[in-house]
């Protein structure tokens, strides 16, 4: 918004000029009635008036683009309060499947399309082992699958390049190993993948 003591100095200068002009208008007045006719033709104080309107004009303007900028700033403000909206729902989302990522009983692990781990939920170091958080970072092929599906590493890269989900179901003694890849992103463009392992016991 524009800051009220500028509208408040044109107002003051408006103001000022409107009893400039009504005191000119009063001299002239009395010039008119004190003067010759010849003296009263030559309007001494008509200089005075041609610059207090070139003023007011000048003022005129100043005010009318002031006015404009105190649109665009309204407009400016609308869009942020529209913007800070969007992102408080985008914030709230967020916090919705990240409470459902951590929350998830199967390990769940984000790579990018580049197959390097970018995110996991709780349940993937407890599942994989502690040592799997130094994956983070790295590309699939540095976490050990091996206790549970040695391909999956393999089967991440080919589901990306391929765009389609790859899905796996092996048994490990008395447990079965689900392991799917969904790829994420639009045909267009890979964003990444994430890979769910789910441990099922056969007993």
């Amino acid at each position: 918004m524009v800051p009220d003591a500028e509208e408040s100095a044109i107002r003051q200068v408006l103001s000022e000029n409107q009893r400039l002009r009504q005191r000119v208008f009063e001299l002239e007045e009395k010039i008119r009635k004190t003067a010759s006719p010849a003296e009263s033709s030559a309007g001494s104080g008509s200089s005075v008036l041609k610059l207090i309107e070139h003023k007011d004009f000048q003022l005129e303007q100043l005010t009318a683009r002031l006015e404009e900028k105190k649109e665009q700033f309204q407009d400016a403000a609308r869009e942020l309060e529209r913007c800070k909206a969007e992102m408080a729902l985008w914030a709230e989302s967020l916090r919705l499947y990240q409470e459902i990522l951590e929350n998830d009983a199967t390990a769940m692990i984000g790579v990018n399309k580049e197959c390097r781990v970018i995110l996991f939920n709780r349940t993937a170091p407890q599942l994989l082992g502690e040592k799997f958080k130094d994956a983070l970072h790295q590309p699939i092929e540095t976490v050990d699958f091996s206790a549970f599906d040695p391909d999956t590493a393999r089967r991440v890269r080919q589901a990306l390049a391929s765009r389609k989900p790859a899905d796996s179901s092996l048994v490990v003694r008395d447990r079965r190993i689900l392991t799917s890849v969904h790829p994420v992103g639009s045909e267009a463009e890979s964003r990444g993948a994430l890979i769910r392992i789910q441990v099922v016991s056969t007993k």
